[in-house]
This record gives C-alpha cells, structure tokens and sequence, in this order.
C-alpha cells in the first residue's frame, strides 16, 4: 500500500491594509472637525466602515479597537453638543428671565 503524503501548504502571507491607519486619521479628523457646524459626523461613519475593512484583512484587534472608538465617539461628540446646546439655551433663559424681572420692575416704579 503506498502512502500519500499531503501536500505542502502554501506559505500564509500576511497583508496589511492601511484601512487602521486611515480609520484613525478620519476618527481624529472627525472629532477636530465636530466644532465646525457637526461636519465632522461625516467622519465618524468613514471610520466604522474603515474598521470593518480592516477586520477583514486580519487586523481584527485594531479593527475592533477602531470600531469601538468610533463608536465612543459618536456617543461623546454627541454629549458634548447637547450639553453645549443646553447651557446656551439655559444662558439665553436666564438672561431672557433676568430682562423681564428688570422691566417689570422699572414697569412697577414707573407707576407709583
């Protein structure tokens, strides 16, 4: 009886994307360019596809890593717009509150 062998396995080669790298420059490009009328929300789903690009060419850490960052910043630049939001709708009450306070009390003066 003769006995096959297998034959010999190819050797693996390891290509790196450069999908990481673009998805942290597009996540910082993003979160730098969030002040700017939200512009950098175009960003934020640029990386997510990137860190999914690069989960498939076997950069799974760093794809994960990046996707999970992004994520994180969607979630903070988000926060930081509302709360921004907030205190300058609040800032406007108040002193909208602060101007009537005062002419109702120039309006009573005015009438004793």
């Amino acid at each position: 009886m003769a006995t096959t062998s297998a034959p010999p396995l190819l050797p693996t080669v390891t290509v790196k994307s450069s999908a990481v790298k673009a998805g942290w420059i597009c996540l910082l490009l993003g979160f730098c360019t969030f002040w700017i009328f939200g512009f950098g929300f175009v960003f934020f789903p640029v990386t997510f596809i990137l860190a999914i690009v690069a989960m498939c060419t076997n950069q799974v850490k760093q794809g994960v890593v990046l996707l999970l960052s992004s994520l994180a910043s969607i979630a903070l630049c988000a926060l930081i717009f509302v709360a921004a939001v907030v205190g300058t709708v609040g800032a406007a009450a108040k002193k909208a509150s602060d101007d009537m306070k005062r002419q109702q009390a120039i309006h009573q003066t005015s009438r004793r």
